[in-house]
C-alpha cells in the first residue's frame, strides 16, 4: 500500500512538473507575441484568414455561418478543415488580432507536450518523459513555430499523438485492445484533417501494421481494417468536396513551386542531404551534439554486447517493438520528405518528435552512465536543454524585439482609411498591386475581416489584360514605389497605368522600412462606373453552348471578376434573375445556361446536373449540355452515370469530346477493354478542342 501510495505521488510531480514547464514555454511566448508587431505575411495571414473564415460559418464570430455542410466545406479548398476549425474557436475566446489569435499555438504546444510526455513514460519511465519534454521546449525550430501562425505546429502535436497511440495499440505487449484502437483511429483521422504532410507518416506507419497483422490474429486483423474504413470514412467528405481542387493545389505546391524555387532534382546529392544540416540549427548545438553522442555511446554499447544468435524477425518481438517502432518510421518519415521535390526547413516537421525522441535516449543514456560509474546526480542533465536554448540563435529573437517595435507596417492605416469611407455593412474588394511581406493581398483581407470587417485583398496586374478592368471597375488600389516584391514586371505596367490616370486620386502615401512607400489610390467620384458583370455573365453563359471556345472565354473573363469582386456579389444578382425568369418560363434556355454556370463555378455538381439536363432536352442537337453534364457526374464519382449519359450523346450527335468522356468514363467505371479505343478518341478531342480554340489565338 505505502509502495502504491509513492509511485500515485511521483506520477503525480511528474504531470505537475509536465504543467509546469508548459506554463514557462507559454509564458516565454505570450512575452515574445505581446511585444510582437509584424504583419503576418503571405502563409501566416492565409492561414489567420482561415481560421477567420471557418470561425464565421461555424457562427464562432456572431456572422451568420455557413446554410449547410457543403459551405462550410467551401472554406477549405487545399487543405484540411480541422486546424482552421479549432483556430478559429481559440480566435472566438481570445480575439483576432494576431497576438491573440496566437493563444491557439499555446493550445496546440500543450498537446503536443503532453503527448511527447505520454510517449517518454511509455518508452523509459518518467525522467526520460522529462528530457522528452524538455527538449521540445527549448527547441530553437519548435519555438520558431510557437511565434510563428503556420500549420506545422498542430501537425507536429496531431503526428506526436497519433504514432503514440498506434504504437500502444500494435505493441503487442500491452496492446490490442479496442479502446486503444478507437483512440490510435481518432488519433488518424485527427491527423489527417490538420494538414496533408501527415501522410508522410500515416501511410508508411499504416503499412508497416498491415504486414505486422500477418503475424496477429484475426481480431488484430479486424481491428486494423476498422481503423482504415472509420478513417477513409472521416476524410471523404472534404475529399469527395473538394478533390479536384485539392490535388491541383497539391500539384503546384509539390512540383511547380519547386521548380519556380529552384529546388535540387529528388535523385540528386544535395537533395538527398537537404535537411541535415538544419538539425543543429533545429535543436541547438548543445542538445544536438549531446543527445547524438549519447545515442552513439549506446550504440558502440550494443556492438560490444552484439548477440551473433540475434535474428532478422526479433524486431517484432514484444521486447524491441517500442524501439523498433520509433526507428522504421523515423527512417520512412524521413526518406518521404526527402524525395519531396519542394524543400523548406519546415517540411521535416513530422519527424521532429520522433528525432527528439532519439536525443532524449541520448540524454538517457548518459545519465544512466553518470550513475553507474561516477555516481553522479544525473538530474542535472536535466538543465541542458535550458542552457542550450539560452545559446541558441532563438534569443536573437527577443535581442531584435526593440527594433521590431520601432518598425512600421502600414497595412493597418491603409485598411483604416478604406474603413472610414466604407458605409455600413458594404463589401469592399482592395486591389493589390505589390506582393511583400509588409503589404499583400492576404494580409489585406486578414486586417480587412478582423472585427467583422468586409474588406478584402486581391492581386491584380500579373497580366497586361488585368490593366483594362482594373481601371474600369476598381475602387481601391494599393501601390508600391520601389521593391514590388514576389510579383512579374508587368505589375509595373498596371502601377503606372493607375499613377497617369485621371481616374483615380491617390489618398495617401505611406513609408517603407527601406527606400520607397506605399500608395493608396481610390477612385474619383466622377469617374464611378457600376461594375455590372452580372449582365456580362449572363451572356458568358449562354456561350456554354459554343464547347471549349465558350468556356475559354468565360474563364478569362471571370478569373479577373473574382479578383475585382472578391465577395462574388455577382452570383446572387445573376441567381435571382434566373430563378425568377425560370418561375415563370422553365424553358428559359438563358437562364438555365446561367444556373449550370454558377453551380459549376460553386462546385455544386448535382444542381449543375439538373440544370444541364433540362438543357439536354431542349437543345437535343447541342452536344455540349451532354458532355458537360458528363464532366460534372464524373466531378461527383459518378462514372457509371457520366458514362451512360456520354454513351447516348455520342451516338444522338456524334463528337470527338464526346467520345473521349464516354472512353475515360467507362474505363473509371471498369470497362477496362475501352482502354484502347480511349487511346485514340482522346487525342482526337484534344485537336478538335485546339482546333476549336484557333479563333482566339487569332
Amino acid at each position: 500500500m505505502f509502495i502504491k501510495k509513492n509511485i500515485n505521488h511521483s506520477k503525480y510531480i511528474f504531470w505537475i512538473s509536465i504543467l509546469f514547464i508548459w506554463i514557462l514555454s507559454t509564458i516565454t511566448d505570450r512575452i515574445w507575441w505581446n511585444l510582437y508587431s509584424i504583419t503576418p505575411s503571405w502563409d501566416q495571414a492565409d492561414y489567420l484568414n482561415s481560421a477567420l473564415d471557418h470561425a464565421r460559418a461555424l457562427s464562432f464570430l456572431g456572422a451568420d455561418g455557413a446554410s449547410d455542410f457543403n459551405s462550410l466545406l467551401d472554406k477549405s479548398p487545399k487543405i484540411p478543415p480541422l486546424a482552421s476549425i479549432i483556430n478559429g474557436a481559440v480566435i472566438t475566446f481570445a480575439g483576432d488580432a494576431p497576438h491573440q489569435a496566437a493563444w491557439s499555438l499555446s493550445f496546440w504546444n500543450g498537446f503536443f507536450i503532453f503527448n511527447i510526455a505520454s510517449w517518454g513514460l511509455y518508452l523509459r519511465g518518467e525522467k526520460f518523459g522529462l528530457f522528452c519534454v524538455l527538449i521540445s521546449a527549448c527547441s530553437p525550430f519548435l519555438f520558431n513555430l510557437r511565434t510563428d501562425y503556420v500549420l506545422e505546429l498542430p501537425l507536429i502535436s496531431a503526428i506526436t499523438f497519433y504514432l503514440f497511440h498506434l504504437g500502444r495499440w500494435s505493441d503487442k505487449s500491452i496492446g490490442g485492445k479496442w479502446i486503444q484502437l478507437i483512440i490510435a483511429t481518432f488519433a488518424c483521422s485527427f491527423s489527417l484533417l490538420i494538414k496533408q504532410s501527415s501522410l508522410l507518416v500515416i501511410i508508411p506507419s499504416l503499412l508497416f501494421v498491415f504486414v505486422l497483422s500477418f503475424k496477429r490474429d484475426k481480431k488484430f486483423r479486424l481491428q486494423f481494417l476498422f481503423l482504415v474504413l472509420i478513417n477513409i470514412l472521416a476524410v471523404l467528405p472534404w475529399f469527395f468536396h473538394n478533390w479536384i481542387m485539392i490535388l491541383s493545389g497539391t500539384y503546384r505546391a509539390v512540383f511547380e513551386s519547386a521548380a519556380i524555387e529552384g529546388d535540387p532534382s529528388i535523385l540528386g546529392f544535395k537533395s538527398i542531404f537537404w535537411y541535415f544540416p538544419y538539425l543543429d540549427n533545429q535543436f541547438g548545438s548543445i542538445i544536438f551534439f549531446s543527445g547524438l553522442s549519447g545515442i552513439i555511446f549506446a550504440f558502440l554499447t550494443y556492438l560490444r554486447s552484439f548477440r551473433y544468435q540475434a535474428r532478422l524477425v526479433d524486431i517484432f518481438n514484444e521486447h524491441n517493438y517500442k524501439w523498433t517502432w520509433i526507428y522504421f518510421n523515423l527512417i520512412t518519415c524521413w526518406t518521404f520528405t526527402t524525395f519531396i521535390p519542394n524543400k523548406d526547413q519546415r517540411y521535416i516537421a513530422c519527424t521532429i518528435p520522433l528525432i527528439i525522441l532519439l536525443l532524449a535516449l541520448g540524454f538517457s543514456k548518459w545519465s544512466d552512465w553518470l550513475d553507474t560509474y561516477f555516481k553522479f546526480n544525473s538530474y542535472i542533465l536535466l538543465f541542458i536543454p535550458a542552457v542550450s536554448f539560452l545559446f541558441s540563435n532563438s534569443i536573437n529573437k527577443f535581442n531584435t524585439l526593440q527594433n521590431i517595435s520601432s518598425k512600421y507596417y502600414p497595412v493597418k492605416d491603409i485598411l483604416s482609411i478604406v474603413r472610414s469611407d466604407q458605409t455600413i455593412d458594404k463589401k469592399e474588394t482592395v486591389i493589390v498591386v505589390p506582393s511583400t511581406p509588409e503589404i499583400n493581398q492576404h494580409n489585406v483581407s486578414y486586417f480587412g475581416s478582423m472585427q467583422g470587417g468586409n474588406i478584402l485583398g486581391r492581386q491584380l496586374g500579373q497580366s497586361l489584360l488585368h490593366i483594362e478592368p482594373v481601371l474600369k471597375y476598381s475602387n481601391w488600389v494599393i501601390l508600391a514605389d520601389g521593391d514590388q516584391g514576389s510579383v512579374p514586371s508587368n505589375s509595373l505596367v498596371l502601377d503606372k497605368a493607375i499613377r497617369n490616370s485621371s481616374l483615380f486620386i491617390q489618398v495617401q502615401e505611406f513609408p517603407r522600412e527601406k527606400e520607397g512607400s506605399y500608395t493608396l489610390w481610390k477612385r474619383r467620384s466622377s469617374s464611378f462606373n457600376p461594375n455590372e458583370f452580372h449582365n456580362r455573365f449572363i451572356e458568358l453563359a449562354k456561350g456554354m453552348e459554343k464547347g471549349p471556345l465558350g468556356i475559354k472565354l468565360i474563364f478569362d473573363e471571370i478569373e479577373i471578376e473574382h479578383m475585382l469582386d472578391g465577395h462574388l456579389k455577382y452570383q446572387s444578382i445573376v441567381r435571382d434573375k434566373a430563378l425568377s425568369k425560370i418561375s415563370s418560363d422553365p424553358e428559359n434556355v438563358e437562364s438555365l445556361w446561367s444556373l449550370s454556370l454558377l453551380k459549376i463555378l460553386s462546385n455544386r455538381p448535382y444542381e449543375a446536373d439538373i440544370y444541364l439536363r433540362n438543357l439536354e432536352i431542349l437543345l437535343p442537337n447541342n452536344p455540349w449540355p451532354s458532355a458537360y453534364r458528363t464532366i460534372v457526374n464524373f466531378a461527383s464519382w459518378n462514372p457509371w452515370k457520366a458514362s451512360l449519359i456520354a454513351d447516348r450523346a455520342n451516338k444522338r450527335n456524334p463528337n470527338y469530346f464526346l467520345k473521349s468522356l464516354s472512353d475515360i468514363s467507362a474505363i473509371f467505371r471498369g470497362s477496362f477493354w475501352r482502354l484502347k479505343s480511349a487511346l485514340n478518341s482522346v487525342p482526337n478531342a484534344i485537336k478538335s478542342v485546339d482546333e476549336s480554340l484557333k479563333p482566339i489565338e487569332k
